[in-house]
């Protein structure tokens, strides 16, 4: 849908169309996200919105077992196993056996994709985002 198609079924007042007119913004496509695309971004957000979860992710930058980590955060083995297995349903985390114990890894190609396909659905490009840190 163009902006102006908006705007006409909006009945918005003549200012409105103005302010997108001087802007040359009338033939603008707007277009959301698929619906798809926003439900895998909104669980993977979730998913990491769970500031246990999130701080795992963080010491997963080299691979530990439930014992170390659960250690770390101060936490029992049983609750820092649930947020494993979490983080595991959504991709973010691998794991593999070794001896008695578990070994957990995080998936940082997965991490990549959430941060591009979120960048792409906000219409932000990297090189602006180093360009407004500088």
């Amino acid at each position: 849908m163009k902006v102006e198609d908006a705007l006409r079924e909006a009945h918005m007042p003549h200012d409105v169309v103005e302010y997108y007119r001087a802007r040359g913004r009338l033939g603008e496509e707007i277009t959301p996200p698929s619906d798809e695309v926003v439900r895998r971004l909104v669980e993977l957000l979730k998913c990491l919105a769970n500031p246990t979860r999130l701080k795992l992710v963080a010491l997963l930058k080299r691979p530990h077992c439930v014992c170390v980590l659960s250690s770390a955060l101060g936490l029992d083995m049983t609750l820092t196993s649930h947020h494993l297995a979490r983080l595991r349903g959504c991709g973010l985390v691998r794991t593999e056996p070794s001896a008695r114990a578990r070994v957990y890894e995080r998936d940082d190609e997965a991490l990549r994709r959430l941060v591009a396909e979120l960048l792409d659905v906000l219409g932000i490009r990297l090189d602006e985002l180093s360009a407004g840190s500088g």
